[in-house]
């Protein structure tokens, strides 16, 4: 084994000359093990014969008759030093090896392989529906309108974006408007709104193929896959297997929506009790006699938001509109009643924000600031051609209920979920539901802290309880909507009134006109 290189060897001939007054031009070192320690052998000239190997201390060769040097105190002290820091050091440091430059030294880095490219063309597809439930409060809306660019957060973006992610369509292309993905949505939430079951379709990449119905047990499992890609206030619940062509716009036969309020009744009396009736602060009956006019087929441009570029038929069929009770009283603290109201408005198709339109209309005549034959004066358009201004009911209050179809297409009977996704949905759902009781139940202890009781009597009862409903009605998650009146309500036949549906077109047609001049004037 070869012994020290370099400035190691030369430190250590130098100490063997001042010890043994030797120096030999050509020599050759090895190392001796044994003794406890590694030692420094010399063998000198080319034979090597007065060299030889003890167990501890090499006996080296001296030339003639010299007599060695007798070491000194300071050179002893000197070789104990450096015989413990031998023995602190690690094999390779006593082999003369260089840890830290073998550290150093780079390893040749090995080319990682390619990932394989993503080629959706190889495998097989089919056309499904996926029913999807979803918390609007965090959404801009259902529709994406370019959302994966703009980064507004929408529900459709997010369901665009763990499809792509699940590899369930070509990631390489757009979902909407592309023809081999036939996409289509059944409803067009606005922002804050929820669903309990807007239904989507479109096709998607599958195991088993299209038309090959009943091996659902060899098929992706679509919702388990999505709801782990999807934010939390976004789940799918189930998906279809539907027939190419389908459309979940055009085969919805009805759309259901619910939107939910609340009556608070504020006690004022001894002990929690009550002067007013509560039919006083909300008519809940003159509202529901108001919801029967509604039902059949109706010109509706006064109960939505026109939009005269898109949308030239305002006729649409009411099929159901009624009010239910949702849930019994219940008592915020001790002097505050509050009862959950839900309006029930089922129909083939809306107009835009129409139900909205309609639960703030049935609002007024709820708070007795108008009876319900002023639905008979909205939708008689000789009567009342003009819209009045209004505001809309909020929108976190309204709720998708549900889609119908054909039932031979989409029913209950064909709903397919895995049961890791079924049960995996089930605990988000309980989760979900606990974590928003806790803060309900916190906010409910801060309203009943902050409400201060004062003997008001019957009339200031009264007059606050309206307060707190009508304020209910109108406000968004925090505060009342701007634009909504203060005080009592008014009458929609007092109110300032919009531009008829002529007079939109024209202001319409006029614009067209002046950006049509511009453009010619510009090219001249």
């Amino acid at each position: 084994m070869n012994g020290f290189g370099g400035a190691r060897a030369e430190r250590e001939r130098e100490r063997r000359k001042r010890a043994g007054g030797l120096f030999f031009e050509t020599q050759e070192e090895y190392y001796c093990f044994g003794g406890g320690g590694i030692h420094l052998v010399v063998v000198m000239g080319a034979s090597g014969s007065n060299a030889r190997f003890g167990n501890t201390t090499p006996r080296v060769g001296v030339r003639g008759n010299a007599k060695p040097t007798p070491k000194t105190k300071a050179l002893e002290e000197e070789e104990e030093e450096e015989e413990e820091e031998e023995k602190t050091k690690t094999p390779n440091e006593l082999l003369g090896w260089d840890e830290t430059r073998k550290k150093k030294k780079k390893k040749k880095k090995t080319a990682a392989p390619k990932k394989r490219a993503f080629d959706f063309s190889t495998y097989k597809t089919r056309k499904i529906a996926l029913e999807v439930a979803y918390c609007g409060a965090e959404h801009c809306g259902f529709s994406s309108q370019g959302a994966e660019v703009s980064n507004v957060r929408t529900v459709e973006g997010a369901l665009f974006e763990a499809l792509k992610k699940c590899r369930l369509v070509d990631p390489s292309k757009e979902i909407f408007g592309e023809p081999s993905v036939e996409y289509s949505r059944c409803g067009r939430t606005d922002r804050g709104v929820s669903s309990l079951g807007n239904v989507v379709s479109l096709k998607v990449r599958s195991k088993v193929g299209d038309g090959e119905d009943g091996d659902e047990e060899n098929e992706i499992d679509y919702v388990g896959n999505l709801n782990r890609a999807l934010p939390d206030d976004v789940r799918v619940l189930c998906w279809y297997a539907v027939p190419d062509g389908f459309s979940s716009r055009f085969d919805c036969t009805s759309r259901r929506y619910e939107y939910h309020f609340t009556r608070v009744h504020l006690a004022c009396g001894e002990n929690g009790s009550a002067h007013t009736e509560s039919e006083e602060i909300l008519d809940v009956e003159r509202m529901r006699e108001a919801c029967a006019k509604l039902i059949g087929t109706h010109d509706f441009r006064n109960f939505c938001k026109m939009n005269v570029k898109d949308c030239h038929d305002y006729t649409r069929h009411i099929r159901d509109c009624s009010i239910e009770q949702k849930r019994v009283e219940r008592v915020t603290g001790r002097f505050l009643h509050e009862t959950e109201w839900v309006l029930i408005i089922e129909g083939s198709s809306f107009l835009w924000h129409m139900v909205r339109c309609i639960a703030a209309v049935l609002f007024q005549v709820g708070l007795r600031a108008d009876t319900p034959d002023i639905i008979d004066e909205l939708l008689d358009l000789k009567k009342m051609p003009r819209k009045p201004l209004y505001a809309m009911a909020p929108e976190h209050s309204l709720v998708l209920v549900g889609c119908k179809y054909d039932d031979s297409i989409i029913n209950p009977d064909k709903r397919r979920v895995s049961e890791d996704a079924r049960q995996g949905l089930e605990m988000h759902a309980l989760a979900a539901a606990r974590m928003h009781r806790l803060k309900a139940r916190l906010w409910e202890e801060i309203g009943a802290r902050a409400h201060l009781v004062k003997g008001t009597g019957v009339d200031g009862e009264l007059k606050r309880s309206r307060e707190f409903t009508r304020g209910l009605l109108s406000s968004t998650y925090y505060g009342t909507a701007a634009g909504e009146p203060k005080g009592e309500p008014v009458s929609l036949k007092h109110r300032s009134t919009e531009k008829t549906y002529e007079e939109r077109i024209e202001d319409l047609n006029a614009k067209n006109e002046r950006k049509k001049t511009r453009t010619q004037k510009s090219h001249a």
